[in-house]
């Protein structure tokens, strides 16, 4: 560029030359603004992609928290579980219904927001993308079907008869005629408590199979930097 330039300051000297000057003023001109659109345009697309991956990093780290979140729900259910199958075991009963307890304190929904799922799309990686891809809808169905299971199961001692209940060790009986709408009711409650037992245990193993596959591919590819512990 420096020769070319040179090589026209040379051609403008030339004696009656004006008109040549004033071409060559013009096309020097026009080089120089060239020049600077194009260094202003590299500057601002450096700005663009720099904003692009500020972006990510914050989508990134908005998924990766509800993931955790989804994760520490299904291991508290997956406990609550455990612990109460532990107990049938000692008291020598093959009743789910009858050991397995509501939940207290039922979790929130989670929702993964679009932009989340387009900026872990981009990374195109489609085994992290399809084990989390309906990973919250899973989080949020597991709620209501605690829900009803509290609801129905509470509703089975009052309908029985014959009550009797030993403050000692909190156990309560009642009878409960064959054939009746209550037999039938505490077959569907048996029926919804064996499959939260198994759910349980098969959405953490999602959840942690998930959380184990996201966080190498976001520290990977956004630098994101992140150590989480327990997956």
């Amino acid at each position: 560029m420096a020769e070319f330039l040179a090589s026209l300051k040379e051609l403008a000297a030339w004696p009656g030359s004006e008109f040549w000057a004033a071409i060559i003023g013009a096309v020097v001109g026009g080089l120089i603004t060239l020049i600077a659109q194009r260094q202003e345009q590299k500057a601002s697309r450096q700005e663009r992609a720099e904003d692009r991956k500020i972006e990510a990093k914050g989508q990134a780290y908005s998924l990766l928290f509800k993931v955790i979140s989804i994760h520490a729900s299904f291991a508290h259910i997956k406990a609550h579980v455990d612990e109460r199958l532990e107990f049938g075991k000692s008291v020598k009963t093959e009743q789910v219904s009858a050991i397995l307890l509501p939940i207290a304190n039922p979790p929130s929904p989670i929702d993964f927001a679009p932009s989340e799922m387009a900026m872990l799309l981009s990374l195109k990686d489609d085994e992290v993308f399809n084990a989390l891809a309906s990973l919250d809808k899973i989080h949020n169905s597991i709620i209501p079907a605690w829900t009803m299971y509290e609801a129905r199961r509470s509703s089975i001692a009052s309908q029985g008869e014959d009550h009797t209940f030993d403050g000692s060790d909190g156990k309560g009986q009642f009878n409960v005629r064959r054939g009746s709408h209550l037999e039938a009711m505490m077959f569907e409650v048996e029926a919804v408590a064996k499959e939260l037992v198994r759910r349980a245990k098969q959405d953490f193993a999602e959840a942690n199979n998930a959380l184990t596959k996201l966080v190498p591919l976001l520290n990977d590819r956004l630098q994101l930097g992140v150590n989480v512990i327990g997956t």
